[in-house]
């Protein structure tokens, strides 16, 4: 199988640093070619060191790129109640690595423009860094074969009762990103409240003696502190679900859809307006909007692959 290049775009954040461990496992499937950061869960400047951290952590030379510390015309409001005031529920990674860039801009373009194949972009953050990407050098959208987003929602959010955090963080950026006419995958979260872990599984982590599996039992634990989690039993990893689409798409249902960002102000900011009627079809130039997943089939890959990620780093 020929190796997918990837440049994750995330703001750790703990579901971020799950997906990036997820991606990790799966380097059969990628050519990481780096990682850039953008101010969504909290800070730029404590999302950055959370990436560096994890990378010290498992002594990995992934080029991090430093991108921009506020949404394009927002005031910064971070999501401290959720992934703490760390952005990891106050986990402490070592710091040995430091960034490559602190331009995640001309980061991208150059690692996309230098690529001889096609580079697929996993932002699972606000889409700032994407859409000043597009609109500062838009020669790099002929390279970019897909972006695989978390973001949005066909069916209300969690920020509030109709927007998705990553989406309302920035909607003036996921517009922009949304109509570039780009090959995108949406994992919203009509799927992505469906695509986690259970209380018990996280206490398995915790107890565990694996380096990767206890560290992510360990900032999981946080989650369960808020009450975003289903009565506590259950909470989503979103973030993980737009890397696994990209290893097993076969777990997932999705319809093309026309995809609309509302940029108003109060309740309807950052809505994902997306088409839903089903007699109306719309064909692959539109978004592809995964409806449907396997819900116990994405937690037993997601649990394989963190206990495989142990052998690893032991």
């Amino acid at each position: 199988m020929k190796k997918r290049n990837i440049i994750i775009d995330c703001d750790p954040g703990i579901d971020d640093i799950v997906a990036l461990c997820f991606a990790f496992a799966n380097e059969e499937n990628f050519n990481i070619l780096g990682i850039t950061t953008v101010a969504g869960n909290q800070t730029i400047e404590k999302v950055t060191d959370n990436a560096t951290g994890l990378m010290s952590f498992l002594n990995k030379d992934i080029k991090i790129a430093k991108g921009v510390s506020r949404p394009l015309v927002r005031e910064k409001k971070p999501a401290s109640g959720v992934h703490g005031e760390n952005g990891v529920g106050d986990y402490q990674f070592p710091h040995t690595k430091e960034i490559y860039s602190d331009n995640a801009i001309t980061f991208l373009r150059d690692t996309i423009m230098a690529s001889e194949e096609k580079v697929t972009l996993v932002p699972v953050g606000p889409l700032t860094n994407l859409a000043l990407l597009i609109k500062t050098f838009p020669e790099v959208m002929e390279k970019i074969e897909l972006l695989s987003i978390m973001g949005g929602s066909t069916d209300g959010g969690n920020v509030t009762p109709s927007a998705e955090f990553n989406v309302w963080a920035d909607p003036e950026a996921a517009r922009i990103v949304f109509d570039s006419k780009l090959s995108i995958v949406m994992s919203g979260l009509n799927v992505t409240h469906s695509t986690g872990l259970y209380r018990e599984d996280v206490d398995h982590l915790l107890k565990s003696s694996g380096k990767i599996t206890k560290m992510c039992g360990e900032i999981l634990n946080f989650y369960f502190k808020g009450d975003h989690v289903k009565e506590g039993t259950f909470t989503p990893i979103h973030d993980a679900c737009a890397i696994m689409y990209l290893v097993h798409p076969e777990l997932y249902k999705f319809r093309h859809m026309d995809v609309v960002v509302d940029c108003s102000e109060g309740m309807n900011r950052g809505n994902t307006v997306a088409d839903v009627r089903d007699w109306i079809n719309y064909d692959e130039t539109y978004p592809k909007v995964l409806v449907d997943v396997e819900m116990e089939k994405f937690r037993e890959i997601l649990l394989e692959n963190l206990y495989k990620l142990d052998e690893v780093y032991k």
